[in-house]
């Protein structure tokens, strides 16, 4: 009688554990089902120049794309986030954009503007003066730029040295 029991249980069991996870709707760990959209951007392309799309939400980059033209960020959590293109000698862009469930949220051509050359290579800036904008790699290739610590609470430390010989 106990081994018919437990042959039972043992089934129920592995049907339970079968049954988990078949959902087609994906679901968080709050146990709610994850609404998602897509975002289609089109950037006029700029010759010989790779344009950087950045999308942040509350401050943490979430997706990070270098474009030509159209880009296309599917499977983006619904929310409010923050769009930053950039390419270097141009001035970065910012807009805020929102995603809808099941939708796709496409934005007008966004065109950038080109920075003047005002700085002379090698003569530096002056003190006070609004340092511009740039991008660099880390140790790992992640991109960063100096625009996604502008108006934040992040204090900002740039240390150049010289490596090799």
């Amino acid at each position: 009688m106990i081994q018919k029991q437990i042959f039972i249980a043992s089934v129920f069991i592995l049907l339970c554990a079968f049954g988990c996870g078949t959902s087609d709707n994906p679901v968080d760990v709050d146990g709610k089902d994850t609404q998602m959209g897509t975002l289609r951007v089109d950037v006029e392309k700029i010759d010989d120049v790779s344009i950087h799309l950045r999308l942040i939400k509350d401050g943490q980059l979430m997706q990070h794309s270098v474009s030509e033209e159209i880009n296309e960020f599917d499977e983006i959590p619904v929310g409010e986030y923050t769009l930053k293109i950039s390419a270097e000698g141009y001035q970065t862009t910012e807009q805020v954009v929102n995603i809808i469930d099941g939708e796709t949220t496409s934005l007008d051509t966004i065109t950038l503007t080109k920075l003047s050359d005002s700085i002379v290579p090698g003569e530096g800036l002056l003190v006070g003066t609004k340092a511009p904008d740039f991008e660099l790699p880390d140790g790992n290739g992640d991109m960063y730029a100096l625009s996604d610590y502008i108006g934040s609470d992040k204090k900002v430390v740039i240390v150049f040295y010289r490596t090799g010989g």
